[in-house]
């Protein structure tokens, strides 16, 4: 590919030196301001432990906007436990400030619980994206024991106002142009050979601390391309592939995450290693996939490309960065940040997955997830299986050389076809048989931390049995919709439910699960 970044970055430059473009035509929220404040006492506590690997709002907790004790989770902003733990969709503790002081719009230091501490502070996100802000006043008792009740005191975010600039109300939502007229009159442009990473660079300008990068691809509407914003004067795209023109645009925002100026359109264009156009290059979504846990080159169609982070493991589920799934597969992403929402489309499929929830909607149904989306580092990770299934999509896994394969499903039955890399080894390993018949056999299960759980075995007659106190008995059924068994009088008399994962089964219930790798 031909190095043309030094150019690049003098006419980026010229372009956030002569855009001419008013500043405050729209507001970045960098700051959060709050309501007036009030206090609550959080009792009876939360008699269990934390779902820390999942859902941790999964038994209910309290609704901050009604101080109603529910165990609906998609009601409950918060949970507190027996055992000093506190519990939300994504919670931070923050510094040394007042309750009611401005807080920073914090993009990361989040997790979904925490260790209680009286007079800290800490930043909730609230089931409708909006956050609130809790004071720990007072913890009883205070004597080490079992926590029996909590006072707190608590603000709601404010709405933001609008800028008010020469009478002239500007909305809060950016708007940064029309692909269509920029693709006419781009202030730069270039031409790349070869798919590979582009990187853009700029220069940090008086007032400027953060910014925001903006890409069309093929004339369609600019999207964002990082779920937060960066920090650092530059940005490598990944994901470029010939035939494809790109057009890309800087936001900038001040150390409040107020906007300051939008760059103009940076034309580019990829073109085949020793130019003109290949129409096997340029026939739009690839058909074949092949990736490697923890290794971060993925090729499509036999060709390499360079990952923002490796495929990795959560809970026995491949997950791989979102952005390569929106390229490699041909779907269309996009990010709401408010919401921690991400909608996939492909043709007349749509899935809306929220970070950290395990609900998923598909063509407007919910169903469930065993692994959520989730944040690794600054990178969106995605359940490879759920997506690609979802979006009808082959997928195959080889649990010794840890590759994965996705084939398109005009390519369905050639996921050993060339790009494979022997991933499969001539067969489809088990993991993508179909049906109950996966589930059927015995399998060495494993509790988290790795403690032995002893056999459980699936008979082919509905019948299980396993040791737990004893040797035992139940029965299961095969939910065919949701591909997943439902065991009845499993451990402690409950009803477990069972999921494949890429490398065997998870057995889960009430936030309590077990692993499984299958014996030979």
């Amino acid at each position: 590919m031909k190095n043309k970044i030094a150019t690049l970055l003098t006419m980026l430059l010229l372009c956030l030196a002569v855009s001419g473009l008013a500043p405050g035509t729209a507001q970045a929220a960098g700051t959060i301001y709050w309501t007036e404040e009030q206090s609550a006492v959080y009792s009876p506590m939360h008699p269990y432990t934390l779902n820390w690997s999942g859902d941790v709002l999964d038994r209910g907790g309290l609704n901050l906007s009604t101080l109603d004790y529910t165990r609906v989770s998609p009601e409950t902003d918060i949970v507190i436990n027996q055992y000093g733990d506190i519990g939300a969709l994504s919670i931070r503790k923050l510094g040394k400030e007042e309750l009611t002081d401005p807080t920073v719009r914090y993009t990361s230091g989040f997790t979904n619980s925490l260790k209680i501490e009286q007079g800290a502070l800490y930043l909730v996100m609230l089931q409708d994206g909006t956050y609130a802000k809790l004071l720990i006043d007072r913890i009883l008792p205070d004597n080490g024991l079992s926590i029996t009740q909590v006072r707190f005191s608590y603000v709601f975010e404010a709405e933001e106002e609008v800028y008010d600039q020469g009478g002239d109300d500007y909305p809060l939502s950016l708007d940064i142009g029309s692909p269509a007229e920029d693709a006419l009159n781009p202030l730069a442009e270039y031409e790349f050979e070869g798919e590979n990473a582009i990187t853009i660079p700029w220069t940090q300008l008086p007032g400027e601390y953060m910014w925001d990068i903006y890409r069309s691809d093929n004339g369609a509407p600019y999207v964002r391309m990082t779920d937060f914003m960066l920090t650092e004067t530059e940005y490598t795209d990944h994901y470029t592939f010939i035939g494809h023109t790109y057009l890309y645009k800087l936001v900038s925002y001040d150390e409040y995450g107020e906007l300051i100026d939008v760059s103009g359109a940076i034309k580019v264009t990829i073109v085949p290693e020793g130019g003109g156009q290949s129409a096997d290059d340029a026939d739009g979504p690839q058909n074949q996939i092949v990736l490697q846990i923890g290794n971060k080159t993925a090729y499509v169609n036999n060709k390499a490309h360079t990952l923002e982070a490796a495929p990795s493991t959560y809970n026995g589920r491949a997950v791989i960065p979102l952005r390569f799934v929106s390229e490699a597969l041909g779907a269309g992403v996009k990010w709401n940040g408010k919401e921690r929402s991400i909608t996939i489309t492909l043709g007349q499929d749509t899935i809306v997955l929220v970070l950290d929830q395990s609900a998923a909607k598909v063509n407007g149904k919910t169903v469930m997830m065993d692994v959520p989306a989730i944040m690794q580092g600054k990178v969106t990770m995605v359940p490879i299986r759920f997506v690609s299934d979802q979006l009808k999509h082959k997928i195959s896994f080889d649990n010794v050389t840890k590759k994965i394969v996705i084939t398109s499903p005009a390519d369905a039955g050639s996921a050993g076809g060339s790009g494979s890399s022997g991933a499969n080894s001539g067969s489809e390993t088990q993991a993508s048989a179909g049906g109950s018949a996966y589930f059927t056999g015995t399998w060495k299960m494993y509790v988290p931390g790795g403690a032995d759980g002893r056999e459980l075995t699936i008979h082919e007659d509905g019948t299980i049995s396993f040791y737990w106190n004893g040797a035992q008995t139940g029965t299961w059924t095969y939910d065919e919709v949701n591909d997943k068994l439902l065991l009845t009088n499993y451990k402690s008399g409950w009803d477990w439910t069972v999921t494949r994962t890429d490398t065997g089964i998870t057995v889960s219930t009430y936030g309590v699960y077990e692993t499984g790798t299958r014996i030979d």
